[in-house]
């Protein structure tokens, strides 16, 4: 899944292009929902955990969710994309730029007159922001089923944003927790720890599109089978968890498996 320092960055490259200009064009792949028309400005363009939303001064809000396949680019009026233009889901368009997002398997726009639930508002804090509120964290994951494995727990967006599953993996080898382990058996000290240590990682990688997390690289996220930055001992990697399609990398001998 992917990680709220990459919604981040993207919102960052297209707001200084979008922010305060009149749109030109919108176009929303398969919508059916009317969506603003050309001369009303577009007023924000930020992340909210792993959502990407676009804001227009007549309330309407696009939202797209990438997940793994989605991308959005930013291009001159006029340039050639850099994608196949079938892969497009939605473009933003001013008189300059064109904002063009391919292949996202989320596309909407809101209304604000609509009653319906956005997908933002049910996402826990944010790990992006300046001012995390980790006292609400900590008590949303003494909230959750305290059997689910901490890994799962890590990536549930409902707790806290921003967690995909690199900084899953570096946050818990950073913390010598194995992934598997039962949150109940995982103190609340190595919570806070856990969420913390993943917030700073987030943002030490906000407008870096290389991530990075030790020594101008990764600890152990896509290193099966190679030696420990630490202490030279075997990465392993396996699919696990809630619904067994999550992959997780961890040092044998720096985060030894909780007791059965």
């Amino acid at each position: 899944m992917p990680e709220g320092d990459s919604l981040w960055n993207h919102a960052a490259e297209l707001r200084p292009a979008l922010v305060g200009r009149d749109l030109d064009e919108l176009r929303v792949h398969r919508s059916r929902k009317r969506g603003p028309r050309p001369g009303v400005s577009i007023e924000a363009v930020e992340a909210r955990g792993k959502h990407l939303l676009i804001t227009f001064s007549d309330g309407v809000i696009l939202h797209t969710h990438l997940q793994m396949t989605g991308d959005w680019q930013l291009y001159r009026r006029g340039e050639r994309w850099r994608k196949n233009p079938g892969a497009m889901r939605a473009v933003v368009a001013t008189a300059d730029h064109e904002a063009v997002c391919f292949a996202a398997p989320t596309v909407q726009l809101f209304h604000p007159a609509e009653t319906v639930e956005r997908p933002w508002d049910r996402i826990g804090p944010d790990l992006c922001l300046d001012d995390v509120e980790f006292d609400t964290i900590i008590s949303n994951v003494a909230a959750t089923d305290q059997q689910r494995q901490i890994a799962d727990v890590l990536l549930d967006q409902r707790l806290a944003a921003g967690i995909g599953n690199v900084y899953k993996s570096e946050a818990l080898w950073a913390c010598k927790v194995h992934p598997m382990t039962p949150v109940a058996d995982v103190d609340e000290a190595t919570r806070r720890l856990l969420y913390e240590t993943a917030s700073e990682q987030l943002h030490s990688n906000l407008g870096n599109w290389k991530r990075t997390t030790y020594r101008g690289g990764l600890g152990v996220y896509g290193k099966s089978r190679q030696g420990c930055p630490k202490c030279h001992g075997a990465i392993r990697s396996a699919e696990h968890g809630d619904d067994l399609k999550r992959l997780s990398y961890w040092c044998e001998s720096c985060q030894p498996r909780y007791r059965d």
